[in-house]
């Protein structure tokens, strides 16, 4: 192994995204990967019937290191396998036929190559940092929920008498009302503590952002990405280490240390898989819909422009004008969200670019090493530049004019999401 390759940044050969044999066919599983995680992660703690009241006490609950150790206990035994398994199909890549008309070939082998790598991000996602996550999720939705019942006991206020004895009275859904707005304060000042607390294990994983970068990382379409990045950065750092304490513990047995160096850059073509996903979603998901999004506004403001011309009544004028005003803020906010998702593109992209050509040397690696001592070097190398790979993903801080331009940034998010 030459000494360039043992004294190359590996951190920048994980950002790399351009290996075709972990990329291709990935359009079908591009979305999949964090609503599977999301979901795997809710089964583990909520098993649909908690209240909100359960909620906010769970999430207030202190997490001890004996819990996180376990936790990477489980995402040790359920990925290695999924990484054997790969690694197996890799192999049997090379004596495969491109194309046959029976029997296996490499198009339908490297598309169960991407399947396991999608299975693969799933597992490396799960920590208690996207249980936070989920928890903050899980509050917003009930804040949703009881804020619409609300405007529906208001509703149904308007019609109730004031005294019965069989009949929801006016004051019983005061009294109701009372009481989901009290549950609504203790929701928000539990996600905010949520949110201090999300910080903070974002910052233990090496990703350091203020409160206001916080805020765009939980509003924006591509926050969970991020997020999910910070999460699967720290489990391969860790996995890595694992894989190096038993290289060291297995001697010389050469073997054993290309088993363990192979799974290596198994893990390596895990996060470029994830980082092509995650700049795929944006290609080919949010920058077209924000493009028709912005097209629509267009339209139906040359439209409302056409009906202001044509019209003198000065009550009908007012109220074109202010749809004129919340349509110019739709349009600025969606290029702002535009500006946004290219910008946290480029940074991927820039990465990408930089260290196609090392990245080549890192997977010949593995059909070079020999001893365990040089897998050994290799990864106590890596070990010092995982902490430097979430930097390139910092969300940018986004300027907004205004709350209500804020406001429509979350709209735009949820229409980005459907």
């Amino acid at each position: 192994m030459s000494t360039y390759h043992l004294k190359m940044p590996l951190a920048i050969l994980l950002l790399n995204v351009s290996c075709a044999d972990a990329v291709e066919n990935t359009n079908e599983n591009q979305t999949s990967m964090w609503e599977k995680t999301k979901q795997a992660i809710a089964n583990m703690w909520d098993d649909g019937t908690q209240t909100v009241e359960s909620l906010i006490k769970q999430s207030t609950e202190t997490v001890f290191p004996e819990e996180k150790d376990a936790l990477f206990a489980q995402v040790w035994n359920k990925v290695i396998p999924t990484l054997n398994k790969v690694l197996f199909l890799e192999k049997e890549q090379e004596t495969l036929p491109e194309s046959a008309w029976f029997g296996r070939d490499q198009q339908e082998n490297k598309s169960e190559i991407n399947n396991l790598l999608d299975e693969a991000v799933t597992i490396l996602s799960i920590s208690h940092t996207a249980q936070t996550r989920e928890r903050i999720y899980a509050l917003e939705q009930k804040i949703r929920e009881m804020k619409q019942k609300i405007s529906q006991y208001r509703q149904e206020q308007v019609s109730a008498p004031i005294r019965s004895t069989w009949k929801m009275t006016v004051a019983d859904y005061e009294e109701k009302i009372q009481q989901l707005t009290e549950l609504i304060n203790q929701s928000n000042t539990t996600i905010a503590q949520l949110k201090t607390q999300f910080a903070q294990e974002l910052s233990d994983k090496g990703l350091f952002i203020t409160q206001e970068q916080l805020d765009v990382l939980l509003s924006s379409v591509v926050g969970d990405d991020i997020i999910q990045s910070s999460i699967v950065y720290d489990n391969v750092k860790q996995i890595s280490q694992q894989l190096m304490d038993l290289t060291v513990k297995s001697g010389e047995d050469i073997e054993t240390s290309q088993r363990y160096y192979g799974m290596y850059t198994v893990l390596l073509k895990t996060l470029q898989y994830m980082q092509h996903t995650f700049i795929n979603n944006i290609d080919e998901k949010y920058l077209p819909k924000i493009a028709q999004i912005t097209a629509n506004v267009q339209d139906l403001t040359a439209t409302t422009q056409n009906f202001l011309r044509g019209n003198l009544d000065e009550n009908r004028r007012q109220h074109l004008l202010a749809n004129l005003e919340a349509q110019n803020l739709t349009f600025k906010t969606a290029m702002l969200y535009k500006q946004h998702l290219i910008k946290q593109r480029r940074k991927i992209i820039i990465a990408r670019d930089k260290t196609a050509s090392d990245l080549q040397i890192a997977q010949n690696t593995y059909k070079t090493v020999r001893v365990s001592g040089e897998l050994i070097n290799l990864l106590r190398t890596s070990q010092k530049y995982f902490d430097a790979l979430l930097n390139i993903q910092v969300p940018e801080l986004l300027v907004f004019e205004n709350m209500q331009m804020k406001q429509e940034f979350a709209i735009l998010t949820k229409k980005l999401a459907e």
